[in-house]
């Protein structure tokens, strides 16, 4: 499932791009230093990575529900992929999480909203979704951002554990109901032209 905004085109990833992700996002700690997986430590975690957020087709092309549905972010200028986010099943919440990294040479131009906007609006209006949750570390001032452009409402202070199971990091924690952010879309669309 491609989508597609006036900047970016958001694809499923492929093996092909292990090399890209692990060098650019993965396996970058300073991208990887506010998340709950641990950063790859080789190129091989990420090709496993790969295998696992990939997305399950059916015979007549079409894809299959599932547990996450994961999209490289790509410049529609330059063709580069530079980083990864969608929605990720959250047995916690019984909802769908947000998440997204980004390379660092392409933090702070608005990317990783217009590509979670493109995301949450397909989840919405191709899977039915009515509700999402979203939450960063407290001293990840760029993802509360970008939570709280999307439109995400607070709800809590939590800690969050990373898969080790050994770290944990201070969080804040939201949820946004899908049909008020439709609804908010038509709306500023209709406002703009």
């Amino acid at each position: 499932m491609i989508l597609e905004t006036s900047r970016l085109i958001l694809r499923p990833l492929t093996l092909a791009d292990a090399e890209t992700a692990y060098y650019g996002w993965t396996g970058d700690m300073e991208v990887a230093k506010y998340v709950s997986w641990l950063p790859h430590h080789s190129l091989d975690d990420t090709t496993e990575w790969l295998k696992e957020i990939e997305w399950k087709q059916n015979d007549t092309d079409g894809f299959i529900l599932n547990d996450n549905y994961i999209w490289g972010f790509v410049l529609k200028e330059t063709s580069e992929l530079f980083g990864s986010g969608g929605l990720i099943w959250e047995d916690s919440y019984n909802l769908f999480q947000v998440g997204y990294n980004i390379m660092k040479s392409h933090w702070n131009h608005g990317y990783t909203t217009e590509a979670m906007r493109a995301i949450l609006s397909f989840a919405a209006t191709d899977l039915g979704i009515k509700r999402v949750a979203g939450g960063h570390a407290k001293e990840n001032l760029a993802s509360a951002k970008v939570i709280e452009k999307l439109g995400f409402v607070y709800d809590r202070d939590g800690i969050t554990p990373h898969v080790d199971g050994v770290q944990y990091f201070d969080s804040r924690e939201y949820f946004l109901d899908l049909d008020e952010y439709l609804v908010s879309i038509i709306e500023h669309v209709a406002n703009s032209k």
